[in-house]
Formats: structure tokens, C-alpha cells, sequence
């Protein structure tokens, strides 16, 4: 029965949509996905995100009205004397918290941020009198990775505040991914049984991979009680976002199904996805259902059919096919028939719907040609496919494929990898990207713009910068670089910052650090938070005195004492730990030319040097809360009911730090330079390493990396992820500014005679073996 129901629902839908979209590649989803709370509820809602910003006095001089007959994304503000109110008049709720917080940065010089708040109003509130229309029909934010790297063991009250960010910055599209519970549900009705459920769905550090069928049940199982808080939760987030008006869209199925249904349904085709970086087969190679097979439209529409039921519906869904995994025919026919298929079961169920699609597939893998992308993306009906351009801002995929076959797109800034703190951004591309396509005359089917970072917490200025290109085009708000670091200094510090060293230090970040234009991954892979070697070539793309002028500038402006408040503060020891990164960079090219010309006693000095530093680091960064190990690791047992489940989840939250896969099969990639993992992991590996070549060096001998790397990951890297060791979860030590002043002057004193770091990234050797994309 549902094989028929879904064979006619498609093929009715895809033999009309074409003509349906019409020449106009965004009428269907301008007209469908959009908020669909009434006017009243969204009004409330954004009330209710000033009051929780500014507190309930401070609210009572806001007003907010909602019209829905405004132009998309738009808002007016007026505030004709000191006398009365700041009157909001706003498309949307989300757009009327944008007015608010536009109003609060660039009249009061206030800002809201993912490390705290800068909110000393000034008395009275300043008039105005300013309308903006958005250049973007949609604002977008999240990475289908984000949820695993940064939000795994976040609670109601955290994302509560988050929402509230959300709102504030104009975002107005998002996801909402859990969908293991439905899943359940879905595979005990295909007679699948509770343990091979359990040795499918991967545990709450990796669920975003288990989704895209690049691995299976590691990390799990997955408890019956997380999965129960994690659907409440999407339920309460899903509810308050759409409040607002924003829009989120749904997972719809992809193709990617348990191992034991080749079992169950023998005569259907299956096929085993490729090993994914190397994964052991007790992890890998989930089955990929043949799209040509009406099992696929089935089990389609079954499982959206039970996720709109439980999470309501705005028209949109998201499925990602092949992430980082390549098909198993490059023939047009068939990447047709994938497309085809998954749009078909999603529009069997919502005749309104619209596919979103992450385009991180098609970048730098020559699996998908010219060709292939567009047998793919041209077997959906124009207008019912969106896509982000995942990292617009270096690898852009729209131009190079005809602006998606003529269906529309969102430019995205990626940015970050696996949530690692090492300072990077690119926003002249950025800046000049977002309004280049823009100003194409039609020639690109751009809709938006969005920020799709692996993981947050860090480099915050970048995304708030990219953010605002979304509402803002070059002539509201942005005119340029300079003048909106400018702008932001004085938001994130006060008025006082106006003129001062710190704005003149953003300036500096603005020239240097965050302005990274190569096309090299930069993964914040830095020397010292990487596994040892002989064979690392460490090396920045700015210019290093200059940055180091910019911290000095920051350093100063913070030693005035009053003027440096909590974001000063967070700042001073993020940038420091940056200056650390650069400071390891030059001791190892330092000792390492020592052991190549075996001059000991400068070897000596050197490796202690470098063990050092990473010592006093850790100190530093205790003094700061968001760079505590122990938050992450206490998160994450928090959630276990009995010791063995905590044992579990600490294991998911420590194992996704260091070694990823059960045998360092992506160490590194998601590693956080925080307070007791420099102390108790990067510290302890590069000790090893820099004892052997102690002794290699006193016995006139040589070292094997391979060997070193084996010692390192069973003495070391592998102990770290079982052990049970407590952490801090509150700041301790010395005043930071203070200890990050007495830190930069002894440290930039000891390599004062080193040579600088060089700003050429190193030929990388060809390497013939097929590897990771996301991971390389």
C-alpha cells in the first residue's frame, strides 16, 4: 500500500512542480518557507527576547508591532525624543529583535556575544529614525556538525540564550537535526531489533556522522534517556524559534540505513557505503539504499510523515546524500534517479516542500564534474532545491556550477573545523565575496547568506561580521572593514574604547589574523596541540610582528583596569593563547634545526623552553572560563543516570577531543586548546617525543617517527580518553590581564632572536591515496 501511494504522489508531484516554479527560481520558497506564527505570538515572543536582554525596566521603553505585509526581512525604527519609547515596526518577530539589537549596537554601542555581554545603555536613549530592508531573504546558521561539536550536552538554559543570540543577530533559518527517536521507532516497525538498533545509532558525540552514513554505532549505544531529552528539547527549541518566526528545517531520509536490512529484505539492492577515513568495519559502511528501489520512497515518506507529526513542519528538509562519501555510479541516470528519489519522498508527504542541501559534496572532490552536479541538481524542479554554499568565502562552489543548475543558494561562510580555537578569518573575502555575487544582475540565484561553522565559541567578531552582510548591503551599516571593527571594539568594550589602543588592536586583527585569503585548509593545526613529529612545517599567513603590535595595543588598553571588562578580559587571554601557538611554532623550527645539526646544549634550552610555555599556558588559561576542559567533561557526565552512563559520555566528550575514531583515525581535528587537555595531553605527547630525540641526540642515534607516534598514542593518547581525572569547572589563579602581561613580555623576549615563521604554506607531496576531504 504505501510502495503505491508513494509511486503515484511522486510521480503527480514531479510531472507538475516544474511548471508550478515557473521562471521565478524563488517563488515556491519565498511563498512557502516563512514564518507561520501569527503576528501576536511573534510580537510577544520578540518582547520577550528585550526583556531578557536588557531586563524588564530597561524593556518598558520598547515597543514592537508585527506587520507581516512589510517587505521580507525589514524593519523600521523611531525614537522621535527623549520622551518617548523606541517604536519597532518589523516584518517578523526575528526581524523586530534584529531592529533591537541593530539599535543597541550602533546607537547605544552595546553587544550580545557567545562569550558575555556589553550592556551599558546610555541615559537617555538615543532618537532615531532608520529603515532597513535586507538584501537577503534568508539569514542561515548551523553546520549539520555544529550540533556535535557544540551543542552535544548543552541543556534548555543554554539554548535558551542561544536562541535569544539567534534572534538578535537576524537569523531567520536554521535546523533542527535529532531525529534518532523517530528512527527508532521507524526500524523496530522493519522488524529490526533493539540490539541492532543499538549497534547502528552512534553515541551523542558523533551523531551528526552517524546521520550523513560516514559511520555506525560509534561511541553508543544510544540510551533510551538521552534520546528522550534530546527530542523534548528539539520540541521546546523547535517551538520558541518558530515563536519568533524563524524557520527550521527538518532531516528527511538520505538513503543511509542499518546493515541488518540487506538481511531483512534480501532481494532489494543495497549498497555498502565506502570506508569513511579509515574507520574498523565494526564502525563503518552503513548500507546506502538503491534510489532506484521503492523501498527508498517508503521508508521516505514513513519517517517525515512521523517527523512532521512530531515536530510540526515550515516546508523545508534537509538531506545530505553523499557528505564526504562518493556515490556508487557516476552516471547521470543514476545521481538522477538519488535526487529524483529523495525529493519525491519528502514531496509525497509535503507538496510544499523544498529540499535543503549542504553543497560541501561538490568541493575539491573530482568525483562530482560539471556533469555529474548537474544530472544532480537538475532532478529537482527549480525553485524546490536550496543550497549552501558551505565555504563561500574560500572554496565557492556557485559560479563554478552554473549557480546550482539555476536552483537557488546560500552563500555561507564556514570558517571553523571541529571547533578549534586557533584565530582565523577571512573577511575581506567575506566583505567583497557577498556583495560580489550580489551584484551579478541576476546572473546568480542567490537568496541569502548564513555562517555554517563546524563549531562555535571562538573568533566570534568574524561570524557577527558575516552575519550582518546578510541584513546589510555595503551602505546600511557596512561600508567597509575598518569602520565596522571600528564600530565593534567600542560595542564589545563601551564608549570608552573609541579612539583607544583596543580599537587600534581589532584594526590590527582586522589586517592580520583575520585576513586569511589563501586557498591552503587552515584547520588551526598548530604545533603544539598537534600529535609530535619531525616532519611538521609550521607557518602563518600574516604578518606576525604586526600581530604581536596588536596584542600590545590590547594589553595596554586592558592594564587600564576599569576599561577591561569580561569581554576585554576573554580577549586578552584568547589572543595570548594565539601569541603561544606562534611563540611553540618558532621554538620547534628552533629545536628542531637543533637536532639536525646536533647542537645539544641548544637543544636543551629550547625543548625546555617549549615545555615550559605549554606549562604557563595552561595557567593562563584557567584563569578564564570558556577555556576549562572541565565544563566540557562535567556536561557531558552530567547527563549519565548511572556511573557506567556517565563513564560513557565523558568517554563521547573526551575521544571527539583527541583521538576522534577508536584508533586516532582524525586526531587532532576537533582539539580544544583549553585547561587540563594542554596540561594532561599536549604537554605529556610532546615530553615523549622531545625524549627520544634527547637520547637520540646524546647517543649520536635517530629517532623513527612511527615508533614515537605508537609510543605516543598508547602511553598518552589512548590513556587520556578512559581516564576518569576531574577538571576545573571554575576559573582560578592570578588576575588575567596581569598574567597575560607577564606572559607576552617573557615569551616574546625568549624568541626574540628566532627566525620569524614563515608565511608560505609548504608544497605538500602528492599524495595518490584517496583521503578525506573534510579531514585533509
Amino acid at each position: 500500500m504505501w510502495i503505491a501511494v508513494w509511486l503515484l504522489l511522486a510521480s503527480w508531484l514531479l510531472s507538475g512542480t516544474v511548471a508550478e516554479a515557473g521562471p521565478d527560481y524563488a517563488a515556491h520558497i519565498l511563498e512557502h518557507v516563512r514564518p507561520q506564527a501569527p503576528t501576536e505570538v511573534q510580537r510577544k515572543a520578540a518582547l520577550e527576547v528585550i526583556a531578557r536582554t536588557i531586563g524588564p525596566e530597561q524593556a518598558e521603553q520598547f515597543t514592537v508591532q508585527i506587520n507581516s505585509s512589510l517587505e521580507r526581512n525589514s524593519f523600521h525604527i523611531l525614537k522621535e525624543s527623549e520622551a518617548t519609547p523606541v517604536e519597532i515596526i518589523a516584518s517578523s518577530g526575528v526581524a523586530a529583535t534584529k531592529a533591537f539589537y541593530h539599535y543597541l549596537k550602533y546607537f547605544c554601542h552595546c553587544l550580545v556575544a557567545w562569550e558575555g555581554s556589553q550592556l551599558e545603555l546610555p541615559s537617555p536613549l538615543p532618537i532615531v529614525n532608520v529603515t532597513v530592508i535586507a538584501p537577503s531573504s534568508f539569514v542561515y546558521y548551523q553546520n549539520v556538525c555544529t550540533w556535535s561539536y557544540s551543542f552535544t550536552w548543552w541543556r534548555w538554559s543554554q539554548w535558551r540564550s542561544h536562541i535569544d543570540w539567534m534572534a538578535l543577530q537576524g537569523i531567520t533559518l536554521s535546523l533542527a537535526p535529532f531525529q534518532e527517536d523517530v528512527w527508532t521507532e521507524l526500524y523496530l516497525e522493519y522488524n529490526l531489533t533493539l540490539p541492532q538498533i543499538e549497534n547502528h545509532l552512534s553515541g551523542p558525540g558523533f551523531f551528526a556522522w552517524q546521520r550523513m552514513g560516514n559511520v555506525r554505532g560509534w561511541g553508543g549505544p544510544l540510551t533510551k534517556s538521552f534520546a528522550q531529552f534530546n527530542s523534548n528539547l528539539q520540541q521546546r527549541i523547535v517551538k520558541e524559534m518558530r515563536r519568533l518566526g524563524m524557520v527550521l528545517a527538518l532531516p528527511a531520509f538520505a538513503g543511509h540505513l542499518p546493515v541488518p536490512f540487506a538481511a531483512l529484505y534480501p532481494n532489494i539492492t543495497f549498497t555498502n557505503v565506502s570506508v569513511w577515513n579509515n574507520f574498523p568495519a565494526q564502525y563503518a559502511s552503513p548500507l546506502f539504499l538503491d534510489p532506484t528501489e521503492p523501498l527508498f520512497g517508503e521508508i521516505g515518506s514513513r519517517f517525515l510523515e512521523r517527523m512532521i507529526e512530531r515536530y510540526g513542519t515550515d516546508h523545508i528538509y534537509f538531506a545530505d546524500p553523499f557528505n564526504e562519501i562518493d556515490p556508487v555510479s557516476s552516471g547521470g541516470r543514476y545521481l538522477q534517479a538519488v535526487a529524483s528519489s529523495i525529493y519525491g519522498a519528502i514531496a509525497a508527504i509535503d507538496p510544499a516542500a523544498v529540499w535543503l542541501l549542504q553543497g560541501w559534496m561538490f568541493v575539491k572532490n573530482p568525483f562530482w564534474s560539471d556533469r555529474a552536479i548537474n544530472s544532480f541538481l537538475t532532478a529537482v524542479p527549480i525553485g524546490r532545491l536550496l543550497v549552501l554554499d558551505l565555504q563561500s568565502e574560500q572554496f565557492p562552489q556557485y559560479a563554478r556550477t552554473g549557480s546550482y543548475a539555476g536552483q537557488p543558494f546560500i552563500w555561507c561562510m564556514l570558517s571553523n573545523f571541529g571547533g578549534t580555537l586557533g584565530m582565523l578569518g577571512s573577511v575581506e573575502n567575506v566583505y567583497r565575496g557577498v556583495r560580489e555575487a550580489r551584484a551579478s544582475n541576476g546572473s546568480y540565484t542567490m537568496l541569502g547568506t548564513g555562517i555554517t561553522p563546524e563549531g562555535i565559541n571562538q573568533n566570534y567578531g568574524v561570524y557577527e561580521f558575516a552575519l550582518e552582510m546578510g541584513w546589510y548591503d555595503g551602505e546600511t551599516a557596512i561600508t567597509g572593514t575598518e569602520q565596522w571593527f571600528n564600530d565593534y571594539s567600542v560595542a564589545r568594550y563601551g564608549t570608552r574604547t573609541a579612539g583607544s589602543a583596543a580599537q587600534r588592536a581589532w584594526n590590527v586583527f582586522r589586517s592580520t589574523v583575520y585576513n586569511y585569503v589563501g586557498l591552503e585548509r587552515m584547520h588551526g593545526k598548530y604545533t603544539f596541540n598537534r600529535r609530535p613529529t619531525s616532519k611538521i612545517n609550521p607557518w602563518i599567513w600574516y604578518n606576525e610582528t604586526a600581530f604581536n603590535e596588536g596584542l600590545e595595543l590590547l594589553l595596554s588598553f586592558a592594564d587600564t583596569g576599569a576599561s577591561c571588562n569580561a569581554l576585554c578580559q576573554y580577549d586578552v587571554v584568547d589572543v595570548t593563547r594565539q601569541f603561544a601557538q606562534n611563540v611553540a611554532d618558532r621554538l620547534y623550527l628552533a629545536f628542531m634545526d637543533d637536532y639536525k645539526r646536533r647542537r645539544y646544549a641548544d637543544f636543551r634550552q629550547h625543548t625546555k623552553q617549549f615545555l615550559t610555555l605549554l606549562t604557563e599556558l595552561d595557567q593562563l588559561l584557567l584563569t578564564e572560563e570558556h577555556f576549562l576542559l572541565g565544563r566540557w567533561l562535567a556536561a557531558a557526565r552530567s547527563f549519565g543516570d548511572t556511573a557506567l552512563e556517565r563513564q560513557k559520555y565523558e568517554y563521547n566528550a573526551r575521544i571527539q577531543l583527541t583521538l576522534w575514531g577508536p584508533q586516532g583515525q582524525i586526531v587532532d581535528y576537533a582539539n580544544k586548546q583549553w585547561a587540563g587537555m594542554v596540561a594532561d595531553f599536549f604537554l605529556p605527547r610532546w615530553q615523549l617525543f622531545l625524549g627520544e630525540l634527547d637520547l637520540a641526540l646524546a647517543t649520536n642515534g635517530t629517532i623513527n617517527d612511527t615508533k614515537i607516534r605508537d609510543q605516543v598514542f598508547r602511553n598518552v593518547e589512548l590513556p587520556f580518553t578512559t581516564d576518569n581525572k576531574r577538571y576545573a569547572t571554575v576559573v582560578s589563579g592570578e588576575d588575567p590581564v596581569r598574567l597575560a602581561r607577564s606572559f607576552y613580555d617573557k615569551w616574546s623576549r625568549a624568541v626574540a632572536r628566532l627566525r620569524e615563521l614563515p608565511t608560505v604554506a609548504p608544497q605538500r607531496a602528492h599524495r595518490t591515496k584517496k583521503r578525506s576531504r573534510w579531514f585533509s
